[in-house]
């Protein structure tokens, strides 16, 4: 199994303290084999635009509590009524 996480919404003062829990919660785990991540949000996923986060060591999920804005990137857009997937 593996976690693909995103971000969605504003820069809020947590956003990437948030998103540092979750890769290193997905790390530690040992229940998944990989942790990817949606740059600029449900954006990402429509347009194939998808990284994988190769590490939760320390110093990175340290710097990425402290980065800020929003590390993958945001985007609002609502997905309609037609849209299957």
């Amino acid at each position: 199994m593996n976690i693909l996480v995103g971000q969605s919404g504003g820069p809020t003062a947590v956003i990437n303290s948030s998103l540092a829990g979750v890769i290193k919660a997905g790390f530690d785990s040992k229940k998944f084999d990989k942790v990817y991540g949606m740059v600029g949000g449900i954006q990402g996923v429509l347009e194939d635009d998808i990284i994988e986060i190769k590490s939760a060591d320390d110093n990175f999920i340290k710097l990425l509590k402290q980065t800020p804005s929003s590390y993958l990137g945001s985007c609002r857009k609502k997905l309609g009524d037609d849209e299957e997937t």
